[in-house]
């Protein structure tokens, strides 16, 4: 056989590429079949760009967190001074006549900040998705890389944001002497179930809103009452419609369980707590590989 002959008939060997041999150059192959025909490879796929896009989920949040407190005087105190002038603003409204609130052996002020730093932390959740893919239009337009790096990305930065937020609860704690429990270390669970309720919404509305601002203004409009509906800066009543609705509120139990493992005092509802984190878990799971289905579709448009 002729050396043309065995080129001709040879088989082509991907395997020998030295890009290929050392996990260099990741092969991604469109086809205009729905991903949602073979579950199992996208589950593959997913969990695949979930780990290469860590590195780079590190790399934006770093850039963001620099770029967000540089050329500021305050710095890091920006992340608290929301939940600080809530605080203050409801401490002053309980001293006089206009608003009587009791908190038992909490002191006010250490109750309503607790209740506006986890808010703040439900509030950066939600709007870190939605943050991310706006901030980012121009990188997604000109480079392809997994979404999944735009979501750990806005997640380190509320999980770094929420840090400060702790220190300060410490330090007003140490301040007032704060009725503090030895549960207080499984505070954390109660703040992942913020973040992932959070992340929940700002990934539902992240598609519509990509593309459409008034999606972020309807959404600031709806959160803002919803403060008033959930035991933020004053206990659930025990009658009446707001008692009602705060008892429906799939919020109210993680602010009671996070109080009452800070502080102690009260019947924590923790079986409606447990069912709230498990609803909101599997919620998240889909939201993720929704958002993995409808992203090439945001940055077809984000590009028109």
């Amino acid at each position: 056989m002729s050396s043309r002959s065995q080129i001709r008939h040879r088989r082509p060997d991907v395997e020998a590429s030295p890009l290929r041999e050392h996990g260099r150059l990741p092969v991604r192959v469109f086809t205009p079949e729905s991903p949602i025909r073979h579950p199992r490879r996208m589950v593959a796929d997913a969990l695949r760009d979930l780990r290469v896009a860590r590195s780079l989920a590190w790399r934006l949040a770093v850039r963001d967190i620099s770029a967000q407190y540089r050329q500021t005087a305050l710095g890091y105190l920006w992340s608290v001074l929301p939940a600080v002038m809530l605080t203050l603003v409801w401490v002053v409204l309980n001293k006089s006549t206009l608003v009587r609130i009791s908190t038992g052996a909490i002191p006010y002020a250490v109750f309503a900040l607790t209740g506006t730093i986890f808010w703040q932390l439900f509030l950066d959740a939600m709007n870190a998705p939605l943050a991310q893919v706006t901030g980012n239009r121009t990188m997604l337009v000109r480079v392809r890389f997994p979404p999944e790096a735009l979501l750990l990305s806005g997640l380190l930065q509320v999980a770094f944001s929420f840090l400060i937020k702790l220190v300060l609860l410490g330090l007003v704690l140490a301040a007032y002497g704060g009725p503090i429990r030895w549960t207080a270390v499984f505070v954390l669970v109660p703040a992942s179930a913020f973040i992932v309720i959070g992340t929940v919404v700002g990934v539902t509305v992240t598609p519509l809103g990509a593309l459409y601002k008034d999606i972020q203004q309807a959404l600031l409009a709806i959160v803002t009452p919803l403060l008033f509906l959930t035991p933020v800066v004053y206990p659930p009543p025990a009658t009446g419609l707001i008692a009602t609705l705060m008892r429906y509120n799939p919020l109210t139990p993680l602010f009671q369980v996070t109080r009452s493992l800070l502080y102690g005092g009260g019947d924590a509802p923790v079986a409606r707590f447990v069912a709230v984190y498990a609803v909101a878990l599997a919620l998240a799971l889909g939201g993720w590989f929704v958002l993995r289905l409808v992203m090439p579709l945001i940055v077809e448009r984000l590009e028109a």
